[in-house]
C-alpha cells in the first residue's frame, strides 16, 4: 500500500515536502521536536560513499531517491518506502535500512512461503529525541509499528550500539508476521519469532542481567508483551517468548512456525492453525517449547 499521509510522515520523520505537488514543506510547527543535523552528516557523499549508493541502489532496485535541503529524503523500490532525516549523508543510513529489509523479505519468503504484498514505510529518526517525542515510545522500545508504517530509531545510532543488523530485519520480520496472520498471532509468538528469525538471541542474552530471574508464565508473558510498559517485565518476556519459539523451531523447523502464521492468517484459529502445521494441539506445542525453563 503506498503511502501517502504527508503530515504523519512529517511528524514522524520531521518535516519531508511532497515532490509530486511540487508544494512547501509544512510548517516546523507540526514537528514535536526538530532534528539538528551533525555537521559531518551535512556535506557531499565522497566518490567512495557515492559507488557503495549506487551499488545498492541497483541491487535493490531503488526506483525513487530525492532529497530536500533541511527536511531529509526518501529510498524507495516497489517494497520498500524508506525516509531518512535532513543531512546528505544520512541517505547512506535509508538504504542501509532499506538493503536490512530486503534481505529480511527474501528470508521471509522462504520461511513463509510467501513475503506480504504490500509496501512498507520505514521513517528513521534523525535522534532519539525526536524518536521518542514523535512515537510515544520509550527509549528501550526500538521501533513503533502502525498499520504498513515503521518507525524506528535512528539507524546510526542502533549501528554504534551493534544493534542495526538485528533489529532492522527484526521489525520487518514483526510487521510481516502481523501481515501474513492478519493480526492472529499471539503477541509472544509475533516478538518471539520475529527476534528468532533475526538472531537477536546474543542481545536478548546481554539484557538478562536487567531482569533477573528468566522465567514467567505464558499469560504473565503475553501480557507484558501486551503492555509494554516495564521495561525488566518486557524484557523478561522478550526473553521468555525468543526461548519457547527457538525451542519449538528446534523441534518442529521454522518453515512449520511459518506455516502456523499463515495459516491464522487463513483460518483465525490457533487450534486448526496448530494442528496444520504441528499436527498436535496448540498447548501441546507450547508446553514442549517451555522445555527450556526447566534446565534454567
Amino acid at each position: 500500500m503506498r503511502y501517502r499521509a504527508w503530515v504523519t510522515i512529517i511528524l514522524l520523520a520531521v518535516a519531508v515536502a511532497s515532490c509530486a505537488k511540487k508544494e512547501e514543506p509544512v510548517a516546523e510547527k507540526h514537528a514535536a521536536k526538530r532534528y539538528v543535523v551533525p555537521k559531518s552528516f551535512d556535506r557531499e557523499l565522497n566518490e567512495t560513499e557515492l559507488d557503495s549508493l549506487r551499488q545498492m541502489k541497483a541491487t535493490h532496485r531503488v526506483t525513487r531517491d530525492e532529497y530536500w535541503d533541511g527536511y531529509g529524503g526518501v529510498m524507495a523500490s516497489d517494497e520498500f518506502e524508506v525516509w531518512y532525516p535532513d543531512g546528505k549523508v544520512n541517505a547512506l543510513q535509508g538504504m542501509a535500512m532499506l538493503k536490512l529489509a530486503a534481505e529480511a523479505r527474501a528470508k521471509t519468503a522462504n520461511v513463509f512461503g510467501k513475503a506480504p504484498a504490500e509496501r512498507v514505510v520505514i521513517v528513521c529518526a534523525g535522534d532519539l529525541d525526536v524518536y521518542t517525542s514523535t512515537t510515544g515510545r520509550q527509549w528501550w522500545h526500538y521501533s513503533r509499528i502502525v498499520g504498513d508504517t515503521i518507525s524506528i530509531q535512528p539507524p546510526i545510532s542502533l549501528y554504534t550500539r551493534g544493534l542495526l543488523g538485528v533489529i532492522g530485519p527484526r521489525e520487518y520480520y514483526e510487521w510481516a508476521i502481523v501481515k501474513l496472520s492478519k493480526g492472529h498471532t499471539p503477541r509472544w509468538v509475533q516478538e518471539g519469532f520475529a527476534s528468532y528469525l533475526a538472531g537477536e538471541a546474543p542481545v536478548l542474552e546481554e539484557l538478562r542481567q536487567d531482569f533477573g530471574s528468566d522465567e514467567m508464565s505464558m499469560r504473565a508473558v503475553e501480557s507484558a508483551l501486551e503492555q509494554e510498559t516495564d521495561r525488566q517485565a518486557t524484557r523478561r518476556a522478550y526473553y521468555n517468548a525468543y526461548r519457547t519459539i527457538e525451542t519449538i523451531a528446534k523441534a518442529h523447523g521454522e518453515q512449520a512456525l511459518g506455516r502456523f502464521v499463515t495459516a491464522l492468517g487463513e483460518k483465525d484459529d490457533v487450534e486448526a492453525a496448530s494442528q496444520e502445521a504441528f499436527g498436535q494441539p496448540f498447548d501441546d506445542v507450547v508446553d514442549a517449547g517451555r522445555a527450556w525453563a526447566a534446565t534454567q
